[in-house]
């Protein structure tokens, strides 16, 4: 087989995402030999100490990283956030109950859909309705009705479509707890465990490939669920079983414990957050410095440091800048179909680099364009 030199270019895309050369190394190790063992990770058995290793490892490194409290569980299940939709109105919502899920962007709307195919019995009560403004904010103070005596609140704390973001999360009824999708942003700012009974995120943006969820829950609430399902529906039974009911996604979990051991590395958690406010800064400079050529899609109040999504003069300009921006080297800053313009997604190892190079271009080309 012949071995060709790596090339690497700057990858803005909303995910899959960029992941740090130092853990794609370490993967590609692995691949072949893990441990020492003469097998790859690919090949070893869920039931052997390798493995046993394997996920020890990633769990007490997640929860490192995370500063998760000993009475959260972590879970690592099979498949992404739209999974994720339908398990946690069935494990939690009781049938003729009232859930609250604020639409604030495509995956939460896409989360209401699914809690209410998964549990037709009960209320998906919708208590702010972002489409009405079109995405470009998350609630303020009086925008939203939550509902007394909901079993939950759920919301998504960074929508990656048109840039907007929860600074705060937001308040519920009196009692009730919160449920987060937190997929573009976890481990990118610490997280308020105290306000937050279930947080859940798809691995393939901040710590991993695709096809894996983490479900961080309080104990308490997965041991039971509010009826029966079947084993892979049951978050009380990935509990039981370790995460592996069946053959789990072995290289997606070493790969996730990998980025865990990673971010400690550069800091931890506040790091990160750092580093990310200090990415948008620039892209953000570009934006509203450059005399309306080029428009974010999210109020300033509420902009996101993770995605940022903005719009040219004119559809033509938005081609041309993404054509120009391949042509430079940087891939996936098409805006998603349901926004249009540019989107940049600068995920948790996304490098400052990228982004200053990024910045440059659209400096660079709002003087040839403007």
């Amino acid at each position: 087989m012949n071995h060709r030199q790596p090339k690497r270019i700057w990858n803005f895309s909303a995910g899959p995402a960029t992941m740090p050369t130092e853990v794609l190394d370490q993967l590609a190790e692995d691949l072949i030999d893990v441990d020492s063992t003469g097998i790859g990770i690919l090949e070893h058995s869920h039931r052997q100490p390798t493995f046993d290793r394997v996920l020890g490892d990633a769990v007490e490194s997640c929860r490192a990283l995370g500063e998760i409290p000993k009475e959260y569980e972590i879970l690592f299940v099979p498949g992404g956030a739209t999974v994720q939709f339908s398990l946690i109105a069935l494990n939690l919502i009781p049938d003729n109950a009232t859930a609250d899920y604020p639409d604030t962007e495509v995956w939460s709307a896409k989360a209401i859909v699914e809690a209410r195919d998964a549990v037709p019995s009960a209320t998906i009560a919708v208590p702010f309705e972002g489409k009405r403004y079109r995405y470009d904010h998350v609630p303020v103070e009086g925008e939203m009705t939550p509902t007394p005596g909901a079993t939950y609140l759920h919301y998504c704390s960074n929508n990656t479509v048109h840039g907007t973001r929860f600074h705060t999360p937001p308040k519920a009824a009196p009692g009730v707890p919160l449920v987060c999708d937190a997929s573009s942003e976890i481990f990118g700012r610490p997280m308020d465990w105290n306000k937050h009974a279930l947080v859940y995120a798809s691995a393939q943006k901040n710590f991993g490939v695709a096809g894996m969820s983490l479900v961080i829950a309080h104990r308490d609430l997965i041991r039971k669920p509010v009826r029966r399902l079947p084993s892979m529906f049951s978050y009380a039974v990935h509990l039981a079983a370790e995460s592996r009911i069946n053959t789990p996604p072995t290289f997606a979990i070493h790969a996730a414990g990998l980025m865990f051991r990673w971010m400690i590395a550069q800091g931890g958690v506040r790091e990160i957050e750092r580093r990310n406010d200090a990415k948008a800064a620039l892209i953000y400079k570009e934006i509203d410095g450059s005399g309306g050529f080029y428009r974010g899609l999210s109020r300033m109040e509420c902009r996101s440091p993770i995605n940022v999504s903005f719009r040219l003069n004119t559809e033509e300009l938005d081609q041309m800048f993404t054509k120009e921006a391949t042509e430079a080297e940087f891939d996936g800053l098409a805006g998603h179909r349901d926004a249009g313009g540019i989107r940049a997604s600068m995920y948790n190892a996304m490098s400052i680099s990228a982004s200053q190079a990024l910045a440059q271009f659209m400096h660079d080309f709002a003087q040839r364009h403007g």
